[in-house]
């Protein structure tokens, strides 16, 4: 059904399209250009949009209704150290991190210890 809408809604625009500029240019058959993408938007795209995203929020209802009586399941992270190496949820350097030192400057003796700021990119 939706390409139906996008193929009528696209095509019926560029009709519509066609048919203004003609209405300034003079074409020979404008008066069809015009009725055949009014035709193609009117009739047709419309009514299949308003007929698609009503199924959509009945489709959403239903998933909602359904998962509503069920008892939600929260999981809790384990303290135990992972045996997996690489990065988790917890150890991901992209994550932003409120406390700990970091070390910034150019040289040894120009680094200056600082709480709270992280590089930039990493943001």
């Amino acid at each position: 059904m939706r390409i139906i809408i996008y193929i009528s809604g696209i095509l019926g625009g560029l009709l519509l399209m066609i048919g203004l500029i003609g209405t300034i240019n003079d074409f020979n058959y404008n008066a069809v250009f015009l009725i055949s993408g009014l035709a193609l938007i009117v009739p047709i795209c419309i009514p299949l949009m308003i007929v698609d995203r009503y199924r959509y929020n009945k489709k959403i209802d239903h998933i909602i209704k359904t998962h509503k009586d069920k008892p939600s399941k929260t999981k809790s992270i384990s303290p135990v150290k992972s045996k997996v190496k690489g990065w988790g949820m917890n150890n991901s350097p992209f994550r932003e991190r409120k406390s700990g030192l970091t070390w910034g400057g150019g040289n040894i003796k120009g680094a200056n210890a600082s709480r709270g700021t992280r590089k930039s990119f990493l943001k």
